[in-house]
């Protein structure tokens, strides 16, 4: 399984990427590590989309809802966020 990680703080991401090294039923390879909105929609305009996405909602360019505003997303996505 390939995945995204859409995440502007790198303790988090390592964080995310250790606790998915530890599935071992289905192996989920990290094809990329997005930090902003700009790069996300860039990637997904320019890279086949993954089979799912793990985004944080807090970007440093602002919320990651934005990305929804400039393109459509079919890939299943689990949000990650360190806040309420």
């Amino acid at each position: 399984m390939k995945a995204v990680i859409i995440e502007d703080e790198t303790t988090a991401v390592n964080s995310l990427k250790a606790i998915l090294a530890q599935n071992t039923v289905t192996p989920i390879e990290v094809i990329a590590e997005l930090e902003s909105i700009e790069e996300s929609v860039e990637f997904f305009r320019t890279s086949p989309h993954p089979d799912i996405i793990f985004m944080d909602i807090h970007l440093s360019d602002g919320s990651a809802f934005a990305i929804f505003d400039k393109m459509e997303l079919e890939t299943p996505i689990i949000f990650t966020t360190a806040y309420d």
